[in-house]
This record gives C-alpha cells, structure tokens and sequence, in this order.
C-alpha cells in the first residue's frame, strides 16, 4: 500500500499535525536522517585508497547521502528505466565522477581562500532558521537562477555551473555538502549563496516537506541498497563471489 507522503518525512516516520514543532525538535535533537559513515567506512575497508572515485566518495563533506537519492530518483525516470544495465553503471559512473569533481573544486577553493573561516552553516552553527532541519529538500534541484550578491567573490565558472547544472542526470545542487555523514546539508558557500537562496522561507519550506516523493526515497534500507549497487559498482573486485 502507498504511503500517504502528506503524513510521512524523507524518512519514512509520521510526521506531527504541528511542522514547525517537528522542524525546531529535529534540528537540536535528532538530525540523524541517514548514517553514510557506514557505508564510507565500507567503501575504505573493502577498497582501500587505490581508487580515486571510492577515495572521494569518502571524503568528508562529500554528499554521499544526495548522490544516493540522486540515483533513487533515476530510477523513476524514462529514460533512465529505458537503459541497458550496463548504459546505467556508465551514466552512474559519470554523475559520481563529475559530482567529486565539483566538490574536490570547492573543497580547494575553500582551503586557498581560508574559506573554512567563514562562518558556514554546520554542526556548530545556527544560523539557519529555526524550521529548518538540514534535510536538503530545497537543494535538490539541478540548477538555479545565477544571481549573486557577490558574484565576483566566486569563480566565474561555478555561476555558469549553478546556472545549467552539472549535466544530465544530476537532481541538486551543486554546492550542496553533507554535514558530518548524519545525512543533513550544510551549503558549502553559505554566506555567499544566491539570493533566490536566501529568499527561500518557511512556507516554500513547507512545500517541500509536504511534496510527495517515491517511497523507496523515503526508506533508509532502500537507500542504503542503492548505496551497496554503487559500491559494487566502484569496486566490482571486492564484492565478487569467491571461488
């Protein structure tokens, strides 16, 4: 039976009739949407670091968890379901390449401009607004309008990025980080994101929350077999049957 995604969260609980409350308890006490330690604890125990996509899929901030639903969500899409298995591990190959190219691009940029001074929005900052929980929802969408408040601050390629996306087959954003493994977001650009981002309020917050998604995006285990396929699929050696 199909869950009613009005009276369920990406998580798959019930959700309280009060959002706002629900939002201001998940954000202090319980942000633990999705353990993707295990699976990158996994990732280095079976593959070790001669692998440059397992070693980046591991890297911390990188948004395993969005990627995961990132292929969760191909997976309802024609033309994805109308690929060959093979033409599918090629594309998946590709999002993930082109997704820890993007993230290692930030991650440098960051580190050369001491931008991990800024104040971003992390574990040990609140400065997002009291309903949000750092569920990512707003962020999953592939491109946006490239209006910055300070655009010259970013490299110019990274507007161009926001404005067309990473490619086909990618669904969020590009600057999108994973905050800690938990599962929750953090913005890797924070104070300097755009400002249809730092319109985004409480009732478009809702929106989201109440969007309906498919359910197997809203299941942690189905999730977390989504992320098994692609560690096969990144180190097939590890995982093949003995003799």
């Amino acid at each position: 039976m199909t869950r009613n995604p009005v009276c369920h969260c990406i998580c798959g609980h019930r959700k309280q009739k009060s959002i706002t409350l629900t939002w201001q308890k998940r954000a202090v006490e319980n942000r633990k949407l999705f353990d993707s330690n295990r699976l990158k604890r996994s990732l280095k125990k079976n593959g070790g670091s001669g692998s440059r996509v397992r070693r980046g899929l591991c890297g911390t901030g990188f948004p395993l968890y969005y990627v995961l639903r990132n292929l969760g969500w191909l997976n309802h899409e024609q033309w994805w379901t109308a690929l060959s298995p093979r033409a599918k591990r090629a594309h998946a190959l590709r999002i993930v390449r082109e997704r820890i190219a993007i993230f290692n691009e930030i991650k440098n940029w960051r580190k050369n401009r001491k931008a991990a001074q800024i104040p971003i929005l992390n574990n040990g900052n609140m400065n997002a607004p009291r309903y949000c929980n750092k569920c990512g929802l707003c962020c999953e969408v592939a491109s946006g309008m490239p209006d910055f408040p300070d655009p010259e601050a970013l490299p110019g390629r990274w507007r161009e990025v926001f404005a067309n996306g990473l490619g086909r087959g990618h669904r969020f954003c590009p600057f999108l980080w994973e905050d800690n493994g938990s599962g929750g977001s953090f913005c890797s650009i924070y104070p300097l994101r755009s400002n249809p981002c730092r319109l985004f309020g409480a009732e478009e917050c809702d929106f989201f929350w109440k969007s309906p998604e498919p359910d197997d995006l809203s299941s942690s285990r189905k999730i977390l077999l989504i992320g098994r396929w692609l560690a096969r699929l990144v180190n097939p050696r590890a995982h093949r049957p003995g003799p």
